[in-house]
């Protein structure tokens, strides 16, 4: 508290006492009522011009605050000249009364009014209740719900946060261009209307923050990567104001966390952008946050609505920047029995990744699929890579629907790849082609299995059976088939060929590593490194990332960081991006 704006509202009460018994005395003594008025504005003006030259920019600011200023001006005048008229007809003492318990009388009505008319953010039924559907991908219900709100409480500018994720959450699943479209139209009227309410709610900038993450994730799904680029720095920098204003506000947490790992993942030669634009972030601290404001979702009921979002967006996180499989195993218990299908998605990707095939085509087979829910055919895609690791015929069934229901580009090209698979290894060489061939027809080569199908189409050669069969046994966990299927390869001819020598090098030790047998791994895996470190392919870099991994885990560091840098420096090879990014995650966590 400052003793110096004490002294001024003591002056001014002071002052503000003595002006109105002392123009009823004046008006006693026979001076006008315009006079009085002309002269306490003439010798306010006599005592506040002496300060005028000290005032700094005076100019400028009047210019661009007129409005204001002029509003501020009038209200004084008004203001004053009621106060000295309503002396002239009425006692002092009730004017005084009247003067200072009428505004609280208005304030208080305002205040009423306020929590009856302007809403702003208020989480009530029909916004959670709309929320959850969006989460459940049930979008049509959502969208009721929105529009019976919208009716019963139009200055709720919630609404159109929730909109936006809506439509955010159907371009993810669906990739359809004219919902891409739709969101791209709408995205400036939604922050018209938060902006315009000047809330002292956390999610006044929270909500902005959203929308323009939601709009950037959307944007780089059509390539669209420079504006994604600054509406993500815009959304970085009104979470960092919103965290300023609201530590406390848990919503922060799961955005900023989700930034900051996002950021700390970015390969260095990208590094100098982000010092442009002042964007910092460090994986460490952004799964960090992002726990913590799971576990206080967990026990806080005004938050926990958006609890699975949360989980969903970890979860990948933490597969792919993060190393520590005991976590991964803790939130596979945690998601696997969950009826929302994001998590479905998020709990199968869990059990492929441990190597629990098996279990990832049980999640996805029993998810709850009612005819409300958005298509979420990615999934079957998904499914159909699941059973096709354990030579299962029915994947073809799976990858044919995808094919024919799914109306975005990814993974397409890589559908029709893992059909001609399954026709190579079944014997079926015309089917084999035709599948192949078909890669070609497609567009979208935006994803890295899509990349690995179009290269699959420009090589002539077909896949060796046995490593092909490796590795689909290995990719499902189940290790002992596919080293089975290695140690049938004995053909010298084989081995002549230096991307034969390399893929069997890496298969054998990634089963070994999912064995069980580290030491074996690392041999196998530093033959590949050593092979092919100037090749095109990218086993070796892989294999150097695996080595690192399994360094860190056993806790020798020095060796741990030599080998992310090796990964690093190998340049020019297939994913060579989302490899480098593993690579310095784990720089990150070491450091």
């Amino acid at each position: 508290m400052h003793l110096l704006g004490i002294f001024f509202a003591l002056g001014a009460g002071l002052f503000f006492g003595i002006l109105a018994p002392t123009t009823k005395i004046a008006f006693n003594l026979g001076v006008g009522v315009g006079l009085a008025i002309l002269l306490r504005f003439f010798i306010a003006s006599i005592v506040i011009l002496p300060i005028i030259p000290f005032q700094k920019n005076l100019l400028i600011t009047y210019k661009r605050n007129l409005k204001d200023f002029i509003i501020i001006t009038f209200g004084s005048i008004l203001l004053t000249s009621g106060l000295l008229l309503s002396v002239k007809y009425i006692a002092v003492s009730l004017a005084i009364l009247i003067f200072c318990t009428y505004p609280i009388l208005i304030i208080f009505t305002l205040l009423i009014i306020s929590k009856i008319t302007f809403a702003n953010f208020l989480w009530n039924k029909n916004c959670k209740e709309a929320y959850s559907l969006n989460i459940q991908l049930k979008f049509n219900k959502a969208h009721l719900i929105l529009e019976k709100e919208k009716k019963e409480n139009p200055n709720n500018n919630l609404v159109y946060f929730i909109e936006n994720y809506r439509d955010y959450l159907k371009i993810q699943i669906g990739e359809e261009k004219s919902d891409f479209e739709k969101l791209k139209k709408n995205k400036n009227t939604r922050l018209d209307f938060i902006e315009s309410d000047k809330s002292s709610s956390p999610w006044y900038l929270f909500t902005q923050a959203e929308i323009n993450l939601q709009c950037a994730a959307s944007r780089l799904k059509f390539g669209e990567y420079f504006t994604a680029a600054f509406e993500i720095n815009k959304a970085y920098r009104l979470l960092q104001e919103n965290n300023k204003l609201y530590p406390d506000f848990i919503p922060n947490k799961k955005s900023l966390g989700l930034l900051y790992t996002l950021i700390g993942s970015v390969p260095e030669q990208y590094n100098w952008i982000l010092s442009i634009v002042g964007m910092e972030g460090n994986i460490n601290s952004g799964l960090s946050l992002m726990n913590e404001a799971i576990h206080e979702m967990k026990t806080h009921k005004d938050f926990e609505i958006m609890l699975e979002e949360s989980y969903f967006f970890y979860v990948f996180l933490k597969m792919n920047l993060d190393n520590n499989k005991a976590d991964l195993q803790k939130l596979l218990s945690e998601l696997q029995d969950k009826d929302y299908l994001l998590l479905n998605f998020a709990s199968s990707r869990i059990a492929s990744k441990l190597g629990q095939n098996d279990l990832a085509i049980q999640i996805l087979e029993n998810r709850k699929i009612g005819k409300d829910h958005y298509p979420f055919l990615y999934l079957d895609y998904l499914l159909g890579i699941n059973k096709q690791n354990k030579m299962d015929d029915n994947c073809l069934e799976h990858f044919e629907n995808y094919l024919a229901n799914f109306k975005g580009k990814n993974y397409k090209k890589s559908a029709l790849m893992r059909m001609s698979w399954h026709h190579h290894i079944n014997g079926n060489s015309e089917k084999y082609e035709y599948y192949k061939n078909r890669i070609n027809s497609l567009d979208g080569k935006q994803v890295d299995a899509d990349k690995e199908a179009q290269s699959y189409y420009n090589t002539s050669k077909a896949p060796h059976i046995n490593l092909l069969k490796a590795r689909l046994f290995f990719d499902g966990g189940y290790s002992k088939l596919a080293v089975e299927e290695l140690e049938k390869i004995n053909s010298a001819n084989f081995f002549n060929h230096s991307k034969n020598n390399l893929e069997y090098f890496y298969r054998y030790g990634r089963c070994m590593e999912q064995m069980g047998k580290d030491e074996v791994a690392i041999k196998y895996y530093k033959k590949t490194v050593l092979a092919g470190s100037e090749e095109p392919y990218y086993f070796a870099a892989k294999a150097a990332l695996q080595i690192a991994l399994l360094y860190e885990e056993s806790n020798t560091i020095n060796e741990a960081k030599r080998y992310f840098n090796i990964c690093i420096e190998m340049e020019d090879h297939q994913y060579e991006q989302g490899i480098e990014q593993k690579a310095k995650a784990g720089l990150n966590r070491l450091n």
